[in-house]
């Protein structure tokens, strides 16, 4: 039977596609702490549970009957690949199609959960597979209950991959420092992001946004003008001038020629 993911991510010791799914969603402290204390050693993993046991266990026979549904054979299964430029970083692949060049990732879900939870739920663990195999498709497959599984397409964002990365290097640089890390606001991916009508909703923070909203109007003319006189003031100081002082202003040219102005005797 093949590892879960969370089995593999703690044989690896590195990080991996559950950890990257951590990173990017995480909102409580303890989880990420908790994910720190076991890369480092400094707790055990938790015992498997049967919802692993599970979830190993069908991943065979999900990613058979996808082969059945298409035709296509999917490879590679249970191949650890290593990032191609930090081999810190590693993913466990459930399967690739190389008749799309796909990456095929499998859940086991209850029949309860839906498209709009789990897939910025397990988007970051597709991006990075995508990332260490260079594959340039990801497919998420996910079972629920006797149901056939069900493709559904990983459109990669580059600026949600930048951001992952940027994550993974904070947390490799907490474990080799043994620095507990700390957990940044969860990231959802561009095609997942929701409209809200607060004509027609209202939510916990509507009252408090069109407040803003109103002054920023209000203040919207000011705010123009401001901008304006500044530049035109900045406009006027030759270019051999460093520094003007007048008045409560001082105006400074900094090393890259650029002028900012500030009030002197503001506190």
């Amino acid at each position: 039977m093949p590892l879960s993911d969370a089995e593999e991510d703690y044989r690896i010791g590195k990080v991996t596609g559950s950890l990257a799914n951590v990173l990017m969603t995480a909102t409580s402290e303890a989880a990420l702490i908790k994910a720190w204390l076991i890369k480092t050693g400094q707790e055990p993993p938790p015992p498997e549970t049967y919802a692993m046991r599970a979830g190993a266990h069908m991943e065979v026979l999900i990613l058979n009957e996808r082969e059945l549904q298409t035709g296509q054979k999917i490879t590679r299964r249970g191949e650890i690949v290593d990032h191609p430029t930090d081999s810190d970083i590693c993913v466990k692949l459930d399967g690739y199609r190389a008749a799309d060049d796909a990456i095929i990732e499998v859940k086991f879900l209850a029949p309860w959960r839906n498209r709009e939870e789990f897939i910025p739920a397990y988007y970051a663990q597709c991006i990075l597979q995508m990332l260490c195999t260079g594959a340039k498709n990801a497919f998420l497959v996910v079972a629920q209950g006797t149901s056939d599984p069900v493709e559904h397409e990983i459109i990669f964002d580059a600026d949600y991959a930048a951001e992952l990365m940027r994550r993974i290097d904070a947390f490799l640089q907490c474990m080799r420092t043994l620095t507990p890390p700390f957990p940044m606001p969860p990231i959802v991916p561009r095609d997942k992001w929701r409209t809200v009508d607060l004509d027609r909703e209202q939510t916990n923070w509507s009252g408090e946004l069109i407040d803003h909203l109103n002054l920023y109007a209000e203040t919207a003319e000011a705010a123009e003008r401001h901008a304006t006189a500044g530049e035109a003031a900045r406009g006027l100081v030759p270019p051999d001038v460093g520094k003007v002082l007048v008045g409560p202003w001082q105006i400074t040219r900094d090393k890259r020629g650029t002028l900012s102005i500030r009030n002197r005797r503001a506190a």
